[in-house]
């Protein structure tokens, strides 16, 4: 064995102690969730359930549930009749004043009509009249006012604007009548819009035209390119 330098076995300088890490303790085993009976050859365990008894419900005689006799209560005695109304004495008519919601038509159709007006624009009339229709249709309504009336109106002239380009009327006409009473009644009766006009679902309206007079409406219209649609009746068309 060759010598060994003593240097070598016996170092001055020691080396640091460098400790073995041990492992940890094995955790402590879980507790069966079930009783385990008896251990298997293989060290395999099963779990058995343990039986649940069943209780059948007893009740008691204290607990038991008895009928409640209820004491006899008699019903309501009937309720007496409903005393009448207390009645009032209403005041005359002319005292009471009208609601808002239902205007009078023929209290606001005399403010706005001046006395020496007698010329209607009826616009939205439907695109299928024609010259004829609309004649007709002022004459059912000049028969009807003159039966009820006891004087006699009619009218004297009408403007009916056709458009020959697209080969039906512009929507509205000129109508100028004889009297005022007769404008007044002509507004009254179709100022609603509503079934002016049957098979139409047009609603019209009227307005007092800007163009009063038969002179007025005859030299306005002379020179216009539908002068032919408006005529002039004489005597004064009333209906029949």
């Amino acid at each position: 064995m060759a010598d060994v330098p003593e240097s070598s076995l016996n170092p001055r300088h020691p080396p640091e102690y460098i400790p073995i890490p041990t492992p940890p303790p094995p955790p402590p085993p879980r507790r069966p969730m079930y009783v385990l009976h008896r251990p298997l050859p293989m060290r395999q365990y099963l779990p058995v359930m343990l039986p649940r008894y069943q209780f059948l419900p007893v009740m008691l005689p204290r607990y038991q549930f008895q009928p409640v006799m209820l004491p006899p209560h008699p019903y309501p005695p009937a309720l007496p009749p409903l005393l009448p109304l207390p009645t009032v004495d209403s005041p005359p008519q002319e005292n009471v004043r009208r609601r808002r919601s239902i205007p009078p038509r023929q209290r606001w159709v005399e403010k706005w009509i001046p006395d020496n007006e007698t010329t209607v624009m009826i616009k939205n009339i439907p695109f299928h009249y024609n010259r004829e229709l609309m004649i007709r249709f002022l004459d059912d309504f000049c028969l009807q006012d003159n039966e009820k009336a006891r004087y006699s109106n009619g009218e004297n002239i009408h403007v009916f604007a056709y458009d020959y380009l697209m080969n039906r009327i512009k929507g509205y006409a000129f109508v100028n009548f004889t009297d005022k009473r007769s404008l007044w009644n002509f507004i009254l009766a179709f100022s609603d819009g509503v079934k002016v006009f049957p098979g139409s679902n047009r609603r019209v309206e009227l307005a007092i035209a800007y163009i009063q007079g038969e002179n007025a409406l005859r030299r306005q219209f002379q020179s216009a390119k539908y002068a032919s649609e408006a005529i002039g009746f004489y005597p004064p068309r009333n209906g029949y």
